[in-house]
Parts: structure tokens; sequence; C-alpha cells
């Protein structure tokens, strides 16, 4: 099985680990070429929401018992953290690049 998403991008797990349907096709994130970088970056953050989305389901799953499987709730939120924590050290280095624009000298 073969996971794709902004951070995770190519891992393939055992092949004994079965996620639900409903996971598998939360997680496939299409990757696709985008001419400008605030396209590119917006499209990673959409994916950022799609696998926390995943995560909220997977866990509200788990815990109503439609789902047994722990260790898919707990793939998916450490998923969802991966990229978030991804996204906000893009958006820290962005806004630290702009900070030092502003400081340069005219």
């Amino acid at each position: 099985m073969k996971i794709t998403g902004p951070a995770l991008s190519g891992i393939n797990l055992p092949s004994k680990v079965k996620l639900s349907p409903d996971l598998e096709k939360a997680i496939d994130i299409k990757q696709s070429d985008k001419s400008s970088f605030g396209e590119m970056l917006n499209e990673k953050i959409k994916n950022v929401d799609q696998l926390q989305k995943a995560a909220d389901v997977a866990v509200t799953d788990f815990s109503t018992g439609k789902s047994k499987n722990l260790h898919e709730a707990v793939l998916a939120l450490e998923m969802a953290d991966t990229s978030l924590k991804m996204i906000v050290t893009v958006r820290n280095k962005a806004l630290e690049a702009y900070q030092d624009i502003m400081k340069m000298p005219i």
C-alpha cells in the first residue's frame, strides 16, 4: 500500500497494514504541477486540512466503535501532525524572509 501526502510522499506501508477504504481515500492526495508558488502553497494548505479531517474521522470512528483499528487512528493522527508541523515551519520561514527583506536599506 502506498500513501501519498504533503509530508509523507511515497511511503510504503507493510503489506499487513490495512487501512479502511475511507481513510485510504482521505489520505490519497494527488500531487499536481502548479505553475505559481502561491497556487502550490494553497494546494498544500488544503492537503493539510484534508489530513486533519481524515484524522478526525479516524479518531471518531475508533471512539464510537465503527473501527476497531487503533493503529489506523494513530497513523492518521501522526500524518496530520507531521503535515501541520511542516506547514507551520514553511509559514515561519516565509515570515522570517519577509521580515529580513523589510529590514534591508533601500
